[in-house]
């Protein structure tokens, strides 16, 4: 299985954009208020560097998805505990992104249907997607809808600026101080952070050498996305409407007025968000499915799929409404945990021992 630089670029481009836009402005603004704008140029720099260290880790041994490198580097039982690490996060955040998923819809525009259903065809659809034909499969779908993503995210930010208020982002910096603007950077940071994917994703790359470009450039035209629409939606809000909204980036939509007849733009936002998570969750059950097999000596990967699949439906139940599904995972294992360790301590632990091995190596 083979897929291009410019395939790496739309699935990372994908998995960061839709999520980060919907589940990460209230709580980002409930921090930084008016400087959320700063915050996210803060988490786009974080990223920019979790990146830089994520592609130089990929160059230590071109063409070995983590669970091998994992074990070249630190060996083997150390590199199984770091293998493990990696296993909860992908298991734990591919339940929460489908309940999520189901969620929003059950908020905005779902509210009587069953979550059973919304969540049984969302997981079909990633399986037939992934066991049809891998990663290569997911490529190609991310390179149909990340640019229509990216689209409609261009389009609802166009459609806003009419009724931006820009003088809601004052006064700068004044109001809020340092330690808040830095914890508002924390969830679009962890959001943005599946650049730390590609150390899975980069051995399918035909040219491994050679994802640099794509990668960063993923991170940053998310970030740049995610900067405006920010900034354009606490523009429109205001403050005190976003901090207590769930989903204000929908909100924003709902209150686009163009030419008097065009209004309610909110399936657009829909299109994104619908978009964006299908992407995300195909490629995470390609990940756990294609590791564990990886992990497990298993020859036949895509058996994992329909064992994973069913156990991600079943795991999906667990939060009991939409406060424990978005916000206790959140603030309880993503940004304290994953975060700092899964995106940016093992994978700079991984590069440094390996630079040490290759030192002594060639010593």
């Amino acid at each position: 299985m083979n897929v291009t630089g410019r395939q790496i670029f739309w699935m990372i481009l994908s998995m960061d954009l839709g999520m980060t836009l919907i589940m990460t402005l209230s709580p980002s603004a409930q921090f930084a208020r008016q400087d959320v704008w700063i915050s996210i140029l803060l988490a786009g720099l974080a990223i920019l560097l979790i990146s830089v260290v994520v592609h130089n880790v990929t160059l230590l041994h071109p063409g070995q998805n983590l669970i091998q490198l994992c074990r070249t580097v630190m060996g083997r039982w150390i590199g199984t505990v770091v293998i493990f690490v990696y296993f909860v996060q992908w298991y734990t955040i591919t339940p929460i992104v489908l309940r999520q998923f189901n969620d929003v819809l059950h908020v905005m525009i779902l509210p009587t249907t069953p979550k059973l259903a919304v969540m049984l065809i969302m997981v079909l659809l990633i399986a037939y997607a992934t066991v049809t034909g891998g990663i290569v499969n997911i490529a190609r779908c991310s390179e149909v809808l990340g640019p229509v993503i990216v689209l409609m995210v261009v389009l609802v930010i166009a459609a806003s600026l009419l009724q931006a208020n820009f003088f809601h982002l004052l006064p700068v910096y004044a109001d809020n101080g340092a330690i808040n603007i830095v914890k508002g950077a924390l969830p679009p940071a962890s959001y943005l952070g599946h650049a730390v994917e590609f150390l899975m994703l980069s051995s399918f790359l035909r040219q491994p050498k050679k994802g640099a470009p794509y990668i960063y450039g993923a991170v940053a035209v998310a970030s740049f996305l995610v900067l405006i629409s920010f900034t354009v939606t606490m523009a429109t809000l205001g403050v005190e409407l976003s901090t207590k909204m769930w989903y204000p980036y929908f909100e924003l939509a709902r209150k686009i007025s163009l030419f008097g007849f065009i209004e309610n733009i909110d399936p657009v936002t829909i299109v994104i968000w619908v978009a964006s998570v299908f992407i995300k969750l195909a490629i995470y059950l390609f990940l756990i499915s294609y590791g564990t097999a990886e992990f497990l000596g298993i020859k036949k990967w895509k058996t994992m799929v329909w064992i994973n699949a069913p156990v991600i439906l079943g795991l999906a139940f667990i939060p009991r409404n939409v406060e424990q599904a978005a916000t206790n995972y959140l603030l309880n294992y993503w940004i304290p945990f994953a975060l700092p360790v899964n995106m940016f301590a093992l994978p700079l632990l991984l590069l440094i021992v390996g630079k040490i091995r290759q030192k002594s190596a060639s010593a």
